[in-house]
């Protein structure tokens, strides 16, 4: 990795070979937790990326202070193999049952440097004094059974080194996030209906000061993923313009996409951790109708951002399309129950009513497609609090209100 003129330096050949070590490190523990639906060991994934990260920063500083002396040299290849774009669902925890990283592990080759040459083996292995290239992702195959296109890459850019590495931090914090939690969606609805249903009490799993605690650290989790995929967006991007990878991982559309899903889902659980300590919630329904209108504009944003993108690859991605699509529907009905309940204590029948048909139409809208992953969130909500109280906006306004009905 260094230029011959450096070669003789023995601290410095020394200090790279340790942040190799750690590459090496890193790029073992990803591999090793893609063999396994154990969530237990992601945190040793996040400490070897974390171990590794300072040397790479520090790398790349001692790089663009001697630019000059890497010019035109190849003693340094970062080799990738890449299927993450095409796995945004099952990375994110999407889609249950389970999710895992990639066995994408990437590998080193390039010729020259110090230490010799080297190709990285078949699961990406290391060789010679070149660094390589880990890969984050998630389960190795589709609904349909079919195996992930992988795609191999290499660059000699740092930046690309340091994006890939941030990105799999960012999606390592977001599968341990997940893993404290159940489900989203089903965890979401049922606190909706707790709290809009008089006497409506539906059990869940993690009840009690342990489970709020879990909903805390990971909605703090998923924002610190969000924070990297923000900086990897506007610190590392514009560092890797020109290069050539043949992949969409470092795309703006993309990372800015990962970006908003974390927050989104960030807020969904804050909403949760909210319904469940707040003992005046249902006197004060305009909170999590205004935390509910963000994180559905934050969905609008993330599948508006998927649609941006132009490559071959997200053509086909219209399973994760749908899923934001029809999550924006499904948290747009859910802040529509709060607004009509709003109105309706403001003695405002008639946009209660229409609030209260809008989320109705929406719901059904999603339970109709069977296969969105929506679906029971939907068929759960439209069985919960929706029509009891569509029926009572609609009684207070035919016998109290009299106001017309806004469409």
């Amino acid at each position: 990795m260094l230029p011959p003129s450096m070669h003789q330096n023995a601290e410095l050949y020394k200090r790279v070979n340790h942040m190799c070590a750690l590459r090496e490190t890193m790029r073992e523990r990803l591999k090793a937790q893609s063999k396994t639906e154990d969530m237990s060991r992601v945190n040793s994934v996040i400490a070897a990326i974390q171990g590794y990260l300072p040397e790479l920063h520090w790398f790349i500083s001692f790089y663009e202070s001697n630019r000059d002396e890497f010019k035109g040299i190849q003693t340094m290849v970062f080799i990738w193999k890449s299927a993450i774009v095409l796995r945004v669902l099952d990375t994110i925890k999407l889609k249950r049952p389970r999710f895992e990283f990639n066995r994408n592990t990437g590998g080193s080759g390039g010729g020259g440097g110090s230490g010799g040459a080297g190709n990285g083996d078949s699961d990406g292995g290391s060789g010679g004094g070149n660094a390589g290239g880990s890969g984050g992702g998630g389960m190795s195959r589709i609904s349909s059974g079919r195996p992930f296109k992988q795609r191999r890459l290499q660059s000699s850019c740092v930046y690309v080194e340091l994006g890939f590495t941030l990105m799999s931090l960012a999606i390592a914090k977001s599968m341990n996030a997940y893993s404290k939690v159940a489900s989203l969606d089903t965890e979401v609805e049922c606190e909706t209906i707790n709290a809009m249903t008089p006497g409506a009490r539906m059990t869940l799993d993690d009840e009690g000061e342990q489970g709020i605690e879990a909903l805390k650290r990971a909605s703090l989790e998923l924002r610190e993923a969000a924070g990297l995929f923000q900086f990897t967006l506007e610190n590392v991007l514009p560092q890797t313009q020109g290069e050539r990878l043949g992949v969409p991982d470092l795309s703006p559309d993309l990372q800015y996409m990962l970006q908003t899903l974390s927050l989104a889902d960030s807020d969904r659980l804050s909403v949760r951790v909210w319904l469940r300590t707040d003992k005046n919630q249902r006197k004060t329904p305009n909170t999590p109708a205004n935390l509910l209108l963000g994180i559905q504009e934050r969905y609008e944003n993330a599948y508006n951002s998927l649609r941006a993108l132009q490559s071959g690859d997200y053509r086909n991605m219209s399973e994760i399309s749908f899923y934001l699509r029809d999550g924006q529907q499904v948290i747009l009905a859910q802040a529509m129950i709060y607004l009509a309940q709003v109105h309706s204590d403001n003695q405002k029948y008639g946009n209660a009513v229409s609030f209260m048909r809008e989320a109705r139409d929406l719901l059904d809208d999603v339970k109709k497609r069977s296969q969105s992953l929506h679906a029971r969130t939907a068929e759960m909500l439209l069985a919960g609090p929706i029509q009891p109280l569509y029926s009572l906006y609609r009684r207070n306004n035919d016998t109290i209100g009299f106001e017309p009905v806004p469409t």
